[in-house]
């Protein structure tokens, strides 16, 4: 399945809906479940996988994909449902996202998006393997990486409580961050 998407990418880019249709078709299943482990709602994460679809198209021309297209789906449903979850100003708290949206930026800004590591991030293990990974954090990095990520507090208000500066609290998110990215990559 995964080599039948990649040789649609250019198809659909040359306005062939029916190439759109075929991969909408193939990928539609994997890409709600992938959704719905973070959304706890069907209803949004099928709407997430039909505007990733409907912006795909309108934005066709204007695309550039670096890599595989299957694992720029899976990044652009991710990013259409974590945004229709703020739109319904969805506590953070609340959601159990395999990978937080951080963490989820973090890596695709430091390392190349595969389907390896889509499949990876998606698999059950790979949550209890961040879990853990932030368990064994030294205790103020893990104060303040659970600050900024579960209590959903800002960086200055960290600093403030804590009695640090916000250099140093964004140092500690940036170690636990690259420390996940890491665990990740190895087991990738």
């Amino acid at each position: 399945m995964n080599h039948e998407i990649e040789k649609y990418w250019q198809k659909i880019r040359d306005g062939d809906e029916k190439a759109l249709g075929l991969v909408f078709k193939m990928s539609y299943a994997p890409l709600c479940q992938y959704s719905l482990h973070f959304t706890h709602d069907t209803f949004l994460s099928q709407e997430a996988v039909q505007d990733t679809f409907l912006k795909i198209w309108q934005n066709r021309n204007e695309l550039t994909i670096r890599g595989s297209f299957r694992a720029y789906l899976f990044q652009s449903v991710h990013n259409h449902a974590l945004n229709a979850l703020r739109q319904q100003k969805t506590n953070r708290q609340s959601v159990n996202q395999p990978c937080s949206e951080e963490i989820w930026q973090f890596i695709t800004s430091h390392y190349k998006v595969d389907d390896d590591l889509v499949e990876m991030i998606f698999s059950n293990e790979t949550e209890q393997l961040i879990q853990k990974t932030i368990k064994e954090l030294p205790e103020k990095c893990l104060r303040i990486f659970q600050m900024s990520r579960y209590e959903s507090r800002s960086n200055s208000d960290i600093a403030r409580e804590l009695d640090v500066s916000e250099n140093t609290v964004k140092t500690h998110i940036y170690r636990a961050l690259r420390k996940i990215a890491e665990i990740l990559k190895k087991e990738n």
